[in-house]
């Protein structure tokens, strides 16, 4: 399943993003220290740091490669990463930027951050943590749960390394015995592929190259398989959309307005037909500026300025749609969501939330909750609500099945008829976030399902 690294395919040559992720401990900070470390990739300096910091430990007179990420001083009294770390390297073949997503349930929020912008899910997999003498092998809840994340939010490339090989003699009938329960888990949340790699990121097998003990897999090693998978442009027939940040003056060029925000799924081009929303207006593109400076054409992830033709009705908040984006994301109210929710207070049917969609924020509320994902079991299961009445007045219903870190699938209804589209079509029009208004604390993570 290696995928060949292709020019066509390459979005411009931008760095890769990936992110580990799965249960605590399960050596997602050391990999990431390893790979660092075996390609080259600190400084002397960086070296000395790390062996003077507090709580550095030790193993064979070498540095506790884990705290490269561990940045934060609670980290390290802790022994655990909290916060998403980000570190970037690059060898002669790629860029990466790498995200270590914490493994505790209660940081979930953070791995659904830091894998919202990633391209790759690296899931590592702790042996030693598996019981091999069930017929079975069951995978941990958290590893489940990312996984399910990463299925949900649609990278691009899932690779599962299985972590702590050494400590199983590098059994290979282990191994092939994780690699099928993990197949089975993607099956169920409907991940259609994979790459598994027999690891260990604490001696360095199999992460930059492969050594006599992982010889008898055919694979390649992780960085050489992160070097060479192609990165797709978005989807096919995808058009530019863009999140309007700002509307700014040119006072050297006659006042003319320029408005600002981030390019997301395809290309803008000078010429472009554009439509405004929530006004309709229609325009062509007449100029682009970007920090290359005033080009022709502008990339998908390019934060730009754009001026237009004509003078239109725009402002922060609004969305600008290129193309005939605007009839396949028409304004709608209402819609089927998958939610990830993340704060501590239950679930409340019917409740007014705030919802900020690209750029826009306006009030939003969950009017029914279809099912649940059973982890254990690996399937939806339907959870039993009392649709929440057209009135935004009325009373909520509280849903205590639905807490911290669960993933339902519910109806969603906005104050505001917005440019919805499908998750899986557009990851720009398909997502929200929505936030408890009483405490601002993020409530979930939501994905358009239809």
């Amino acid at each position: 399943m290696m995928n060949t690294l292709s020019s066509s395919h390459d979005i411009h040559n931008r760095p890769l993003r990936f992110i580990t992720c799965g249960s605590v401990d399960d050596g997602k900070s050391t990999l990431i220290g390893r790979l660092l470390f075996d390609s080259k990739a600190l400084m002397v300096d960086q070296l000395d740091a790390l062996g003077r910091a507090r709580g550095a430990q030790s193993r064979n007179g070498q540095i506790d490669l884990s705290l490269v990420t561990d940045g934060l001083e609670a980290e390290r009294e802790q022994g655990i990463t909290i916060d998403v770390a980000y570190r970037y390297f690059a060898t002669p073949k790629r860029k990466f930027i790498i995200a270590d997503a914490p493994g505790h349930e209660q940081y979930t929020r953070n791995m659904v951050t830091g894998a919202s912008k990633s391209d790759v899910a690296v899931v590592l997999i702790d042996v030693t943590k598996l019981d091999f003498t069930q017929e079975r092998v069951a995978l941990l809840p958290q590893t489940k749960r990312h996984t399910a994340l990463a299925g949900l939010l649609r990278l691009q490339h899932i690779v599962v390394a299985v972590n702590k090989m050494d400590a199983i003699g590098f059994d290979s009938a282990k191994f092939e015995r994780v690699v099928h329960a993990f197949g089975e888990l993607a099956a169920s949340l409907d991940i259609t592929s994979f790459t598994a790699i027999p690891l260990s990121a604490l001696e360095g097998d199999g992460v930059v190259a492969h050594t006599k003990r992982t010889a008898w897999f055919q694979g390649p090693a992780l960085l050489p398989h992160l070097e060479s998978l192609a990165l797709a442009g978005g989807h096919a027939g995808s058009h530019a959309h863009i999140a309007v940040q700002w509307v700014t003056r040119d006072d050297s060029d006659d006042h003319v307005r320029w408005v600002t925000g981030d390019v997301a799924e395809a290309a803008i081009a000078v010429g472009d037909e554009i439509r405004v929303f929530p006004s309709g207006a229609s325009a062509v593109v007449a100029a682009i500026r970007t920090g290359r400076g005033t080009v022709q054409q502008a990339l998908p992830g390019e934060a730009v300025a754009v001026r237009f033709d004509r003078q239109v009705d725009v402002a922060r908040g609004d969305w600008i749609v290129v193309g005939s984006a605007a009839e396949t994301s028409a304004p709608r109210q209402r819609a089927q969501a998958t939610l990830a929710w993340l704060d501590t207070a239950p679930l409340t049917v019917g409740r007014r939330y705030v919802v900020r969609h690209g750029s826009r924020w306006l009030p939003a509320r969950i009017t029914a909750i279809s099912s649940r994902l059973d982890l254990q079991a690996g399937e939806w299961r339907a959870v039993e609500t009392t649709d929440a009445e057209d009135d935004w007045a009325a009373e909520p219903t509280l849903a205590p099945t639905v807490n911290a870190n669960d993933l339902v699938r519910a109806e969603v209804e906005f104050a505001q008829p917005l440019p919805l589209a499908a998750f899986a079509e557009s990851a720009a029009l398909g997502s929200f976030v929505l936030v408890d208004p009483g405490t601002n604390a993020t409530a979930a993570a939501g994905m358009i399902a239809a």
